[in-house]
């Protein structure tokens, strides 16, 4: 365009010229040509002027007239190129719109350019944010659960996380299908606003009741059942006293359940052996700090899941057998009210399996010594039932190790069978206080 400006004008300054030369001869024919001349001139300047103020300016997007985004995805403002009359006046342009990047939709940015009088050049670029991220529903408690016939499921419960919408913990969908006579499938279902569906899926095994057998084993004992001994250490593990106790066991041919607390490495050599040694490894919490375990559901929880994942990392296996410092009928807790009531519930929504005690050896309180010890249990065993026998392997307890291996003997004696708690066995539990 700028050619034909040059080429224009070129044009009309020869004529000029030749009307100024006519003009000063001074001949009528002369005039004549002069004054058509002028009228010429005038009519191609005016055509000129007027192309000049027609012309339009040249407007382009940089970029794609399209975006597409995914949520959170950040945008990117190009801007528009525009030429007008030969000259970049990209910076003159007004760019109106806005793009929210984390929340779905269609977004429109208009570019504007004001020339002449009134006069506006404007074009479009369309954004569309897409969610294309599925939520994600993460269970509490274990995915895969055990329960007795009679017990009742209580849903440990579950959390949806999403990039957009909120409150979708509230829309989980959840279906129950049958696997067989013993075993179900909960599956758990959401969708978000954008369409996008989670999946997640727990199984819960149904476990038949064992009733303490009335016969007994030649090998268990020569006469007649009189019930089963449970021996549960707490407070370990300790270099002074746990060695001693697995030898006594191991020479005895008993197993037993140690509840544990927080290790060293020495510690954890002995975990690590009386896993090897075939007995069941409890939870007693990471911390025994009355004050700070039972301030809260929280701080109780993450008091015995960090050590149960210690016990994992250390030895492979994933216990969830657990007892609560000073037992579930405890009332140091009272601080707290009704912290108990709230916590036992609570651990067996989450897929533990807490225990208690039944018969209690009194060595780590009135017990003085290792007869005390003996009596204290003998007497209070049950017969024809289940009989969880409250000790402790915390540093210097000689007067259990003393009294031990002669409340092994006696057990035997009358008939007892000696077992380690497992998962099946049936929880004992105290009347909760608080």
């Amino acid at each position: 365009m700028k050619v034909v400006y040059i080429i224009e004008l070129t044009i009309a300054a020869i004529l000029f010229l030749i009307m100024t030369i006519a003009m000063f001869t001074r001949k009528t024919k002369r005039l004549r040509i002069a004054l058509t001349v002028i009228l010429l001139d005038l009519c191609i300047v005016g055509y000129v002027g007027y192309s000049y103020m027609q012309e339009e300016p040249i407007m382009t997007l940089k970029g794609q007239p399209i975006v597409q985004l995914e949520v959170n995805q950040k945008y990117e403002e190009l801007g528009a190129q525009v030429q007008y009359h030969e000259k970049d006046v990209s910076n003159d342009v007004k760019v109106t719109g806005e793009v929210d990047t984390q929340k779905p939709g269609e977004y429109t940015i208009e570019y504007q350019y004001f020339y002449g009088r009134d006069k506006v050049k404007e074009i479009e670029r369309t954004v569309k944010v897409k969610d294309c991220t599925s939520p994600k529903i993460e269970l509490k408690g274990k995915e895969e659960m055990c329960l007795y016939e009679n017990e009742e499921y209580e849903e440990p419960g579950y959390v949806v996380e999403d990039n957009v919408d909120e409150n979708l913990t509230e829309k989980v969908k959840i279906e129950k299908k049958k696997i067989d006579e013993m075993k179900y499938e909960l599956i758990y279902t959401v969708e978000d606003s954008s369409g996008n569906k989670a999946e997640a899926k727990r199984t819960v095994t149904l476990k038949k009741v064992e009733k303490i057998e009335t016969e007994q084993n030649e090998e268990d004992t020569p006469t007649s059942n009189n019930g089963v001994i449970y021996l549960t250490f707490d407070d370990g593990p300790s270099l002074s006293s746990t060695p001693k106790i697995l030898d006594i066991l191991k020479e005895e041919g008993v197993k037993a359940t140690f509840f544990i607390l927080n290790y060293d490495t020495n510690g954890e050599v002995l975990v690590k052996r009386i896993v090897n040694e075939g007995h069941s490894i409890g939870i007693h919490g990471y911390s025994h700090d009355y004050k700070k375990i039972y301030q809260s559901v929280d701080s109780y929880m993450e008091n015995i899941t960090k050590l149960q994942d210690k016990i994992k990392k250390s030895t492979g296996v994933t216990t969830n057998l657990t007892r609560f410092p000073g037992g579930s009928s405890n009332t140091i807790s009272s601080f707290n009210p009704k912290i108990m009531t709230k916590l036992t519930k609570e651990v067996v929504k989450r897929g533990f399996r807490y225990y208690d005690w039944n018969v209690s050896s009194g060595d780590a309180g009135e017990a003085k010594n290792r007869d005390e010890v003996y009596q204290n249990v003998i007497k209070d065993l049950y017969r024809n039932g289940n009989n969880i026998v409250l000790m402790h392997d915390f540093s210097g307890n000689n007067k259990t190790i003393e009294a031990l291996r002669s409340i092994i003997q006696y057990g035997k004696q009358k008939g007892y069978v000696f077992k380690a708690i497992t998962e099946d066995t049936p929880m004992l539990t105290h009347k909760v206080n608080n």
